[in-house]
């Protein structure tokens, strides 16, 4: 059984890789130094809290996300399904539209589902 340590560095490892940040990219946005990055991804180090928190708001996601492995705020549990990476993604995606882009991707969306229902 994987401890906490190795289930936080792998889920740091799958965002960065997910969403193609590179770790010194990532060592700079963050504010910390590769080699102290590289504790937290091979040592099996955790961070103190206000690193974690700052990693957390660099990846668009939150601190019990990458301790846990739960995402009450985007209601995804941990998992290494492809769908939870699709919805992950979708939710990014809206938290970053306007109220008007929103309507229109719903609306999309809707035309969308309305013509896999009629080639059914």
């Amino acid at each position: 059984m994987k401890t906490i340590h190795q289930l936080f560095k792998d889920r740091l490892i799958d965002e960065l890789n997910y969403q193609g940040i590179s770790k010194i990219e990532f060592a700079e946005r963050v504010g910390i130094s590769i080699n102290t990055l590289n504790m937290y991804l091979y040592r099996g180090s955790i961070p103190a809290a206000d690193v974690a928190v700052k990693m957390a708001q660099v990846l668009n996601t939150t601190t019990e996300y990458l301790i846990t492995g739960n995402d009450e705020k985007n209601n995804i549990k941990s998992s290494n399904s492809k769908s939870d990476w699709q919805k992950k993604e979708i939710n990014i995606i809206m938290d970053r539209l306007s109220s008007q882009q929103i309507e229109l991707f719903l609306e999309l969306t809707r035309t969308f589902k309305k013509i896999l229902d009629t080639n059914k």
